[in-house]
């Protein structure tokens, strides 16, 4: 940390004053601001994780794996829950907040003279400064490699600014379509563009077209590309406690994970066989145990209480949900759920609800803090729409519907807080 006297309500509020995405995508304001810090991204290796869900876990299970083969391991995730700190982590580690606004307030006058450079009405985008930062972050504690979790696709998003030694995409679905292509094969390519000539690959379960696709884009880039259910496989059954993985060098058995959901070991798996990758060897297979078993997932289907059993899970799309509901299914053999629920505009609300309704004996319609949320009275009607379902009240107060929650609930029903990352972001706050 610096010497000078940092004033953490001016950085913050600097922080937030920031645009969100600016007046149009792209990467030359972000390579002019890391190049007037020095590039600090060309200090350690990177690994670039990119897809539709399933990015941050895999960050922290790569970050994790990595630390545990005696490397230190920088991780830059988003959206944050609590604090926008949290994004950066060393070690799996989050900043402090004291850390953070150091590091943003040594940053913010190199960002006003590189906005002082920029076109007219043109400026510095708040996750181009948070990402900035992070990079910086990560040279100053000495990191030999970076997970680097990409935001907004990965041809024109911030983070495509690394130069990354391996390359994972976790899924492909729609999502952002007014910026990245209304179609899941469009969504892939602007994904996939970050991959650069000479990649290594590792890619979630596609489907068999998207498959071909992503296949014929990496080998115009002559880039290896190594497909789970291929190259790379998970072996389990769904109600066992453990699982193995075939990964590109070696074979791991018994591996146990803390984190719920079954859909927790395809992506233990993709971090297995990106840090293959990133070492060009079989990593030790005990300590792959022992840092799978360790690493934690905030807000992904995360116990808050167990009386009674309240889970918090940042589902926040149609497949997210429907992975959630499939994975709920196994560890809660049939108990009903009343789910306490916040749905952004930009989200395909009828389908996550078409997964999660017939689950639920009650719903608690809210709105989360986010100003792309849906109203709570437009959430309810799109659940009353769905026709013969389960009651429905309406609270616009997250934590008030929570609490009406936890006061309804049997021992045989489970509190459920989902549809949105902001939502638990809300209660987390709230909680702390």
């Amino acid at each position: 940390m610096s010497d000078h006297v940092v004033d953490p309500v001016e950085v913050w509020a600097y922080i937030d004053g920031l645009e969100m995405l600016g007046t149009r995508l792209g990467l030359e304001r972000i390579r002019k601001l890391a190049a007037a810090l020095g590039d600090p991204q060309k200090a350690y290796k990177t690994i670039h994780v990119l897809g539709t869900n399933g990015k941050s876990s895999t960050t922290r299970f790569i970050s994790s794996l990595l630390q545990s083969q005696g490397l230190t391991v920088g991780a830059y995730v988003s959206p944050h829950l609590v604090s926008l700190a949290e994004r950066q982590m060393v070690d799996s580690v989050p900043a402090t907040d004291a850390e953070f606004c150091d590091v943003v307030a040594r940053i913010r006058p190199v960002v006003e003279k590189v906005e002082r450079g920029l076109g007219k009405g043109e400026s510095l985008t708040q996750f181009e400064v948070l990402t900035a930062a992070a990079l910086l972050f990560f040279k100053e504690r000495g990191c030999d490699v970076a997970v680097i979790e990409a935001g907004l696709g990965g041809r024109l998003d911030a983070t495509s600014v690394i130069s990354s030694d391996v390359q994972v995409l976790t899924s492909i679905g729609l999502e952002h379509t007014e910026l990245l292509g209304d179609t899941v094969f469009a969504i892939l390519k602007e994904k996939a563009a970050a991959i650069p000539e000479g990649g290594r690959v590792v890619a979630g379960a596609l489907e068999p077209d998207l498959k071909a696709e992503l296949t014929g884009l990496c080998a115009a880039r002559k880039a290896d590309c190594y497909h789970l259910g291929e190259q790379v496989v998970v072996l389990a059954d769904p109600r066992a406690e453990s699982f193995d993985v075939f990964g590109v060098y070696g074979c791991y058995t018994d591996l146990q994970l803390q984190v719920l959901g079954g859909y927790q070991r395809a992506n233990a798996a993709l971090a297995v066989a990106a840090g293959e990758l990133y070492l060009g060897d079989e990593l030790d297979g005990n300590k792959v145990r022992e840092a799978l078993a360790d690493t934690s997932i905030p807000g992904r289907l995360e116990i808050i209480s167990t009386q009674p059993l309240c889970i918090f899970d940042g589902s926040h799309n149609a497949p997210g949900m429907e992975e959630t509901m499939d994975s709920l299914d196994q560890i809660l053999e049939r108990r009903r759920l009343i789910t306490v629920i916040s749905i952004l505009k930009d989200k395909d609300a009828p389908e996550m609800l078409v997964h999660l309704a017939p689950r639920c004996d009650i719903i608690f319609a809210t709105q989360s803090s986010s100003p792309r949320a849906l109203s709570a009275d437009k959430l309810a009607e799109i659940v009353a729409e769905l026709g013969k379902g389960p009651e429905v009240f309406i609270d616009p107060d997250p934590r008030s519907a929570m609490m009406s929650a936890y006061r309804l609930a049997t021992s045989n029903q489970v509190v459920l807080v989902t549809g949105s990352l902001t939502l638990i972001s809300d209660l987390k706050k709230g909680l702390s």
